[in-house]
């Protein structure tokens, strides 16, 4: 399942592992990584990912890619998208509530996601026609993004993918079957929390083209011994210019000109 080439000692990564389901199960931060047991490049990051995902035992349903904006790239300091794992118990419908319980700083994302309808498997290099045969149908969407770290995304990359990429919930709206003809790059975004209009945007900022950064997981995945399955959600990174930030009792509305509202509860 992992990459091809060196990667950090198991030992490390176990403990590194260790160090992030113990801040969940505690629900309390860590400053950063342990230096003996901190990523510093992305395929240890991966390695403990993985690592991560394998200990945690939940149901994968799907992924999320994260830094598909020249700005996203250059606060994580890297130069292409991240990917990580959506769990079947955090994809939400709309409406759905997310517990502060199990949160610490959530970060609120406007995107547009795809459900998958056949299976993109490893071992293949997809092109754009291949992967969009396998979609069944587009979705707006809200990703709630957090950290393990005290600093936040701050922490860097490394960190970042080491600990899932960040993700802590999905919420999303009813699919559209034809998408084909919508003007993905041109879609209309904005993040409103309490009736405040938080941040606007467009579908370009995802990759230029929300599809090109279904293209680029499909690849990487492959590449990386994974594949993507039918019935995965992929969300394709923020479409708006700013997070938003959530705290108990808001509701924060991602709303789309031509693919209506989706809407969380942060209680």
């Amino acid at each position: 399942m992992g990459p091809v080439g060196e990667v950090m000692d198991n030992t490390f990564i176990e403990q590194a592992v260790k160090l992030l389901v113990g801040a969940r199960a505690s629900h309390h931060r860590l400053e950063a990584l342990p230096v003996e047991c901190r990523p510093e490049t992305i395929e240890d990051a991966y390695q403990v990912q993985n690592g991560l995902i394998n200990h945690l035992r939940l149901e994968v349903g799907g992924w999320k890619v994260g830094a598909t904006s020249a700005k996203a790239q250059t606060m994580l300091g890297t130069n292409e998208p991240f990917a990580g794992r959506m769990f079947k118990l955090g994809i939400l419908d709309s409406a759905g509530e997310l517990s502060m319980a199990d949160l610490f700083a959530p970060g609120v994302e406007v995107e547009v996601a795809f459900c998958l309808g056949h299976d993109l498997p490893a071992g293949s290099v997809y092109n754009r026609d291949e992967v969009a045969a396998a979609v069944s149908s587009l979705h707006p969407a809200i990703e709630v993004v957090d950290t393990r770290y005290t600093s936040g995304l701050k922490a860097g990359i490394f960190q970042i993918v080491a600990d899932n990429g960040a993700h802590a919930g999905f919420v999303v709206g009813s699919g559209i079957t034809d998408w084909r003809d919508i003007d993905r790059a041109s879609i209309a975004v904005k993040l409103i929390i309490n009736g405040e209009t938080i941040s606007t945007g467009v579908g370009a900022n995802a990759f230029g083209d929300p599809l090109d950064s279904l293209v680029w997981l499909a690849n990487d995945r492959s590449q990386r011994g994974d594949g993507l399955v039918s019935g995965d959600f992929v969300t394709t990174g923020s479409c708006c210019e700013e997070l938003g930030w959530a705290k108990a009792g808001d509701i924060a509305i991602a709303e789309f000109d031509t693919l209506g509202l989706v809407e969380a509860r942060f209680t």
